[in-house]
């Protein structure tokens, strides 16, 4: 090859590089670009007489500076830190729902028994015994509240369930496009990294919404697992995931279906903001829900059997008869036992049975008179019964203990899903450092580059000056 051909070759092989580097310094700020770098060798040379000469230089190829091990632990942190960030914004709703002055059952409580007790102190007194009617009901509606708010925050699941659906559907479908266009590009030659970047942005973003398991092809189109093994995208497809309802939970609930036959694979999933959402549904929720409804219960059945003078006798109490000398009934309507339907069996006040049957004088059962606070006192001291609540075949509580160990397991798992959202949140920020310091844009390192291909480009124009010198000579001496 001539002096002018190895010139040439020395200009664009030095004008390819600014332009590489240029394409970095220019997308510094653009996120999910990789930097990139051109890959130059020399031509094959020419063989004369017998010695090899040089032919000049080539751009092979101009690649991503990528580290897919790297990548893959930035998708994986990603799925865990979103996971932990759903699961907490969640859990402290119904922290703070719990732990309310203005909700919560902890002043419910206090409140009621406190008008037990007034009760106790003046049997006869209606204002005291109305105000034992209101205290009564306002717990029963704070049982009530709190399992409504509850059933919202379900609802709250099912409603961004919906939306990470449609989130992951447009994903999916951008990502199996873009293995399209990529091995197209392939194929025709070409070094598609800007697709390539934009691919890889597309799985981080579904990274956040749901753990995913990548695996590159040879004909450079990636397939995109999830839950146990169900591809989502696969070369060119993508499978479109749907809502289902899930009717064995109570109420039912919105579930993730995979395939044309909508199979549910929502216990399958995890990681990312749906599997944060789905997990604080599985625990949190239902797990304070059946609390709350052992409470309710607790409290219901519990006080009727003290109020009710058949059920009083039958527990050997001493029986109880209300303001009007009338047997004692039940307190709370005993047909609801659940925090969603607790409520009030009696309106009035005089019903309330604050006296018993038992004549201290003789030891036997008499009616001693409707004004006597015997029952009323036994009504009260449920507010420490340590036998109220059964947590467990010989786990018992008192009301306000049960409460308050709930609280406090609530509080425990939000505290320990913050201090797991921060690890998450540090490792991420600490892989995409890692990630970064390789196929991150370098403003520093990317100048000093500039200068270097400048230079190259102004010493191959000079190739081009020399070689045309002396062409000019020779045209001459001819």
């Amino acid at each position: 090859m001539s002096l002018l051909g190895i010139g040439t070759s020395a200009l664009l092989t030095a004008q390819g590089n600014l332009s590489t580097t240029s394409q970095n310094i220019s997308n510094v700020n653009t996120e999910g670009y990789t930097r990139q770098r051109a890959d130059q060798a020399t031509r094959t040379p020419d063989y004369k007489g017998d010695m090899y000469f040089g032919t000049g230089v080539q751009i092979t190829s101009v690649e991503r500076v990528y580290d897919t091990f790297l990548a893959s632990q930035v998708r994986t942190y990603t799925a865990q830190e979103a996971a932990q960030r759903s699961y907490l914004s969640y859990s402290q709703q119904v922290d703070d729902l719990l732990g309310s002055e203005d909700l919560g059952l902890s002043t419910g409580i206090s409140e009621f028994f406190n008008s037990v007790n007034e009760v106790a102190n003046d049997p006869t007194s209606i204002a005291a015994r109305q105000l034992m009617l209101t205290r009564g009901e306002l717990l029963a509606n704070r049982f009530n509240t709190m399992d409504s708010q509850l059933t919202k925050l379900d609802e709250q699941v099912d409603y961004d369930i919906t939306v990470a659906i449609d989130d992951i559907n447009n994903l999916s479908k951008s990502i199996a496009e873009l293995n399209s266009a990529i091995t197209a590009a392939t194929g025709a030659g070409g070094s598609p990294n800007d697709l390539l970047d934009k691919r890889d942005k597309l799985i981080t973003d579904l990274s956040e919404i749901v753990s995913v398991n990548v695996i590159e092809q040879s004909n450079g189109t990636t397939n995109i697992l999830i839950g146990n093994g169900q591809a989502l995208v696969a070369g060119t497809k993508s499978m479109a995931l749907t809502t289902v309802t899930d009717t064995s939970t109570s109420p039912p609930r919105l579930g993730i279906g995979y395939g044309d036959s909508s199979t549910n694979i929502t216990s399958q999933l995890s990681g990312g903001t749906l599997g944060g959402a789905l997990d604080f549904r599985d625990t949190i929720i239902d797990d304070v829900r059946a609390e709350l409804d052992v409470l309710a219960q607790a409290v219901v059945e519990g006080f009727n059997a003290v109020h009710n003078n058949t059920t009083n006798i039958a527990n050997g109490g001493q029986g109880s008869v209300d303001l009007d000398g009338n047997d004692g009934g039940d307190f709370f309507n005993p047909a609801n036992i659940t925090a969603a339907t607790v409520s009030l069996a009696i309106s009035d006040p005089r019903a309330i049975a604050a006296s018993s049957k038992f004549d201290a004088a003789t030891g036997t059962i008499n009616i001693s008179g409707p004004g006597n606070n015997e029952n009323a006192l036994a009504l009260a001291n449920l507010e420490t019964d340590k036998t109220l609540v059964t947590i467990a075949p010989g786990v018992t509580r008192s009301l306000s203990e049960g409460y308050a160990v709930l609280v406090s397991d609530v509080a425990t798992r939000t505290q320990q899903a913050e201090a797991s959202q921060e690890t998450q949140l540090a490792l991420l920020q600490q892989t995409e450092q890692r990630f970064d310091a390789v196929g991150g844009v370098n403003l520093d390192e990317e100048a000093a580059q500039l200068i270097k291909f400048q230079q190259a480009y102004q010493a191959a124009s000079q190739i081009i000056i020399v070689s045309n010198t002396i062409f000019d000579s020779l045209i001459n001496a001819v």
